[in-house]
């Protein structure tokens, strides 16, 4: 019985440390490195969708592994990106994965999304990718995201499951997790007060969901 109980607590903390809301730990540290691998058609079919240009001030929220921010160093020319997730360890990976650029055009902080530690009017874009899913209060993010934008900034919410009725084959995930419509997506937005809200879709149930301030 004993020896049980120990497999079971075993195969307790490796389930918890590989919950995608959360990595943390040896197995959330694998994951993220998977997750930089696995979104990059996700990432490529999003960044597509809207115009970047040089000198941007950009946000990724939920920066996971650090791949998004790498990209948008490439794909937006002596722009700053700024990171933040509420994991630790997607913070240290991010660090890691972005090591010759920390603190000169990347910066990177431990954060949560519904109390975004930012001035208003700082981003020109500000990203989600693969997070929303995890949001306690969606509404209440878009908000505040909405505050943290410049006049003319984007918000991005990037996402490869958006049919709820139709799950991708994704493991049970504990704590809070919906997958959304890309319709409703675009009233949170609206209902922030974002405008020129458009939906991109892209393979599969992949969606890009743009909103302006």
């Amino acid at each position: 019985m004993k020896i049980e109980n120990a497999v079971s607590e075993d195969s307790r903390e490796v389930r918890d440390q590989a919950n995608p809301g959360r990595p943390q730990g040896e197995e959330g540290k694998k994951m993220l490195k998977r997750m930089n691998v696995s979104h990059a058609p996700l990432r490529k079919f999003a960044f597509s969708c809207v115009p970047w240009r040089d000198h941007m001030h950009i946000l990724d929220i939920g920066c996971g592994g650090g791949a998004a921010i790498r990209e948008l160093l490439d794909i937006a020319p002596n722009s700053v990106v700024e990171g933040i997730d509420y994991s630790q360890e997607s913070v240290r990976q991010t660090e890691k994965y972005n090591a010759a650029e920390i603190g000169k055009r990347v910066f990177v902080r431990l954060g949560d999304v519904e109390n975004l530690p930012y001035e208003s009017g700082s981003f020109d874009v500000v990203t989600a990718i693969e997070t929303v899913y995890f949001w306690e209060d969606v509404p209440m993010a878009i908000r505040g995201i909405r505050r943290i934008l410049k006049e003319g900034g984007r918000l991005m919410i990037i996402c490869e499951g958006s049919d709820p009725d139709n799950m991708p084959d994704w493991p049970k995930i504990d704590g809070t997790f919906r997958i959304y419509r890309p319709e409703e997506l675009e009233t949170f937005m609206r209902q922030a007060g974002l405008s020129h809200v458009e939906i991109f879709h892209g393979e599969g149930q992949y969606i890009c969901v743009t909103g302006i301030r």
